[in-house]
């Protein structure tokens, strides 16, 4: 244990009881039932319409008897989200920039702020990375602290400036040894734009890389048909944000020579599943901070059990997947989740429905460039510079039935207000 671990972990460790623990493993976590209780209680006392919920659905004052009996409890929905108030908040996330169901916020005490980052290190722990070890994180230049600077100045948000300070340029820049490197959209249209966010990333000769699958596919397909890059001590790439397709896992352990895993997470909810080297595209779920399941529509359902200040019980997260008791090839037993992409957003390929990772698969391995599917305009929107023609590859590789996404043109991609690109819109 090196100097910069022992400094966390005793903060930490005097903010929250139990963090060293917490942190030294994915999934740490006791007394479920209690924890959950706890949350039922407030939601109860401040969320529109529990209380009501639980009497219609015959839970006393005691709560839930087991946690089998999670099912009846109502779902939380963002307006839920949007209806807790009061309690003292230490930081105040946003989100919603994908979900098209409108932006949230969502509040953390103190207690659980730090029970996130005692998460985040068990996260970090399981890619095998330690303390202080070089990391690359490739963020869109909407996320760039100084480029929101301004609107937060001039909206008052003053709490947010002075939290985000903190955990990106003490936290992470000066404790974790993390440097963020940030791109814009170009990287979905020019390759060189791609080889740039590489070539950064070597420079800084990480032990890990952060990204989003979608930056995380433009640098590997950048690569294609070049020398693989020449990482001296990457051990890992970690991707998070959207979803990842299982042949961009296997192309990006090849090329850059490092285990991939895939974290399942949100504003709302931390980190919720994460995938070993042995997975595939199952993650372990976080068993000891959420329980996870899926409504009889595919959607996953999560509730947090670290955030008393707003509960997340039974959230619905807009994510399309499958939970499932499984035993892993790496040796561990418990549930694990596959996420499919956004539950809205899907097209019909004969009798399937193809969410994002579907398409990804599909199509990542072949030579076709990013494109996007517009569903409201039936049409496929290729690069500026694509022949016309790579549409019919697409509609082939998708098996598109026969009027389906028939015009193809050239255009701008649609990227949304936190920079994540979609294959579908």
């Amino acid at each position: 244990m090196n100097l910069r671990e022992k400094f966390a972990l005793a903060a930490g460790g005097i903010l929250l009881k139990g963090f060293e623990e917490r942190a030294a493993s994915f999934g740490a976590g006791s007394g479920r039932l209690e924890r959950l209780n706890l949350l039922l209680e407030k939601a109860r006392a401040s969320a529109p319409g529990c209380e009501e919920a639980c009497a219609a659905a015959g839970i006393g004052k005691g709560g839930l008897a087991s946690e089998r009996e999670l099912y009846k409890l109502p779902l939380t929905g963002r307006e839920t989200l949007r209806a807790y108030s009061g309690g003292a908040a230490l930081a105040s996330l946003e989100s919603g920039g994908t979900g098209g169901s409108g932006r949230v916020e969502t509040r953390l005490d103190l207690a659980a702020v730090v029970a996130r980052y005692a998460a985040l290190l068990s996260v970090l722990k399981e890619t095998g990375w330690e303390m202080g070890g070089k990391t690359a994180a490739f963020h869109p230049a909407e996320y760039g602290y100084f480029n929101n600077f301004g609107k937060l100045l001039s909206g008052g948000k003053f709490g947010k400036l002075v939290f985000e300070f903190f955990q990106q340029y003490v936290l992470y820049r000066l404790v974790h040894n993390r440097k963020n490197l940030y791109y814009d959209k170009s990287i979905f249209t020019d390759p060189a734009a791609a080889w740039a966010l590489l070539a950064s990333a070597l420079r800084e000769d990480p032990v890990l890389i952060i990204t989003r699958p979608d930056a995380l596919m433009a640098v590997l397909k950048s690569l294609r048909g070049k020398p693989r890059p020449a990482f001296r001590r990457l051990k890992a790439v970690l991707t998070v944000g959207t979803a990842l397709g299982e042949t961009v896992r296997r192309e990006a352990a090849e090329v850059l020579g490092a285990k991939v895993f895939n974290m399942y997470a949100s504003t709302e909810l931390g980190y919720v599943a994460l995938s070993c080297s042995r997975s595939g595209d199952w993650l372990h779920a976080d068993e000891g901070r959420h329980i996870a399941e899926a409504a009889p529509g595919g959607e996953l359902l999560v509730t947090d059990l670290e955030n008393r200040l707003m509960p997340m019980l039974r959230y619905a997260t807009g994510d399309a997947g499958e939970v499932r008791e499984r035993a892993c090839t790496c040796g561990r037993s418990g549930l694990m989740l596959k996420v499919h992409g956004r539950i809205k957003k899907y097209l019909v390929a004969g009798d399937e429905k193809l969410y994002e990772s579907g398409i990804i698969d599909r199509t990542f391995p072949s030579a076709l460039p990013f494109f996007q599917l517009d569903q409201a305009g039936n049409a496929i929107i290729l690069p500026p510079g694509t022949p016309l023609s790579a549409a019919a590859e697409i509609r082939e590789l998708l098996a598109l039935p026969a009027g389906s996404y028939s015009e193809a043109r050239s255009g701008s991609f649609t990227i949304s207000s936190s920079g994540k690109f979609s294959f579908l819109i």
